[in-house]
C-alpha cells in the first residue's frame, strides 16, 4: 500500500488518466464532426470572424504538433511536468497537447451550413462503413508503429516503473511493409469516408489531405538521423505513399 502512494506513480496515474481521457474524448468529438460535416461543432462566429477562427484552428494542429517535436519544443513541453519527472513525461504531455488541438479544431469550428454532399439512408451506411473500417486501419497502423508512443502511454507507464522510456523500434512489418505512411493514410481515409460533406469539412479534408502527404518528410528527417543507414535501405524499398502491389515486402 505504501508503494501505491510513493509521489512518482500518484504522478504518473495523473498525467496517465488526464492524457488518455482527453485522447478519447477527442476521438468521440472527430467521429461524430466528421460523420455530420461539422453540423454540430459549437463555434458561433459569422463572417469573416468565423473564416479568421477557423483558418486558426485550421493551422494550429500542424504548426504546433510539429514544432513541439523541435529542440524548443521539447523544453516547451517540459514546463508542463514536475521538474524531476518532465523528461519521462514527455511523450504523455505531447499526446496530451495533440489531443487538445484536434478537440479544439472539430469543436469551435464555426460550421457554414453549405452542403457539398450529403447521402441519403440506407446508402449512407456504406460510408459510415467505410469510416469505421478507415478507423480500424489508422488503429492498426498506430498500434504497428508503437501504441505508446502514439497514445501517450509510454510516458506515464515508464514514469510510474520508475524507469527510462524505452522508444519502440522503427516500424517495418505490417502496414509499414506495404507503404512507409499507413497512420498518414489511414487518417486521410477517415476525413473523406463521410456520408456528409460540408463545405466546412471538404476544407479540412483538402487541407489536412496535403498535410498529411507532405508532413511525414520531416518525421523521415528524424529518422534518417536516428537510423542512419538501415532507414536508408528501408526507404529504398518499400514507397513512401502509394503502394506498389507486387513489390517485394521488407524483411526485418
Amino acid at each position: 500500500m505504501k508503494d501505491l502512494l510513493k509521489g512518482h506513480k500518484i504522478v504518473a496515474l495523473v498525467y496517465g488518466l488526464v492524457c488518455h481521457g482527453i485522447f478519447l474524448l477527442a476521438g468521440i468529438v472527430m467521429y461524430f464532426s466528421i460523420l455530420t460535416g461539422f453540423k454540430y461543432s459549437i463555434g458561433s462566429s459569422e463572417g469573416i470572424y468565423a473564416i479568421i477562427i477557423n483558418f486558426l484552428l485550421l493551422i494550429q494542429f500542424p504548426f504546433f504538433h510539429s514544432f513541439l517535436l523541435s529542440g524548443a519544443g521539447m523544453r516547451v513541453l517540459d514546463k508542463f511536468g514536475p521538474r524531476e519527472y518532465a523528461r519521462s513525461l514527455r511523450t504523455t504531455i505531447y499526446a496530451t497537447f495533440a489531443s487538445l488541438q484536434l478537440l479544439a479544431l472539430f469543436c469551435f469550428w464555426s460550421y457554414s451550413g453549405i452542403i457539398m454532399w450529403e447521402i441519403p439512408y440506407p446508402y449512407n451506411l456504406i460510408m459510415i462503413f467505410l469510416n469505421l473500417c478507415s478507423w480500424l486501419l489508422l488503429t492498426t497502423s498506430s498500434i504497428q508503429a508503437g501504441y505508446q508512443v502514439q497514445t501517450g502511454s509510454l510516458g506515464w507507464t515508464s514514469l510510474y516503473k520508475n524507469k527510462r522510456p524505452e522508444f519502440p523500434d522503427m516500424p517495418v512489418k505490417g502496414l509499414f511493409s506495404i507503404v512507409r505512411q499507413p497512420i498518414y493514410i489511414s487518417f486521410i481515409f477517415v476525413l473523406w469516408s463521410t456520408p456528409n460533406m460540408s463545405a466546412d469539412l471538404f476544407t479540412v479534408s483538402i487541407f489536412y489531405t496535403v498535410y498529411c502527404f507532405l508532413g511525414p518528410f520531416l518525421k523521415e528527417r528524424r529518422f534518417h538521423k536516428i537510423y542512419g543507414k538501415r532507414f536508408l535501405i528501408y526507404k529504398s524499398r518499400v514507397p513512401y505513399f502509394f503502394p506498389a502491389i507486387l513489390k517485394k515486402r521488407v524483411n526485418n
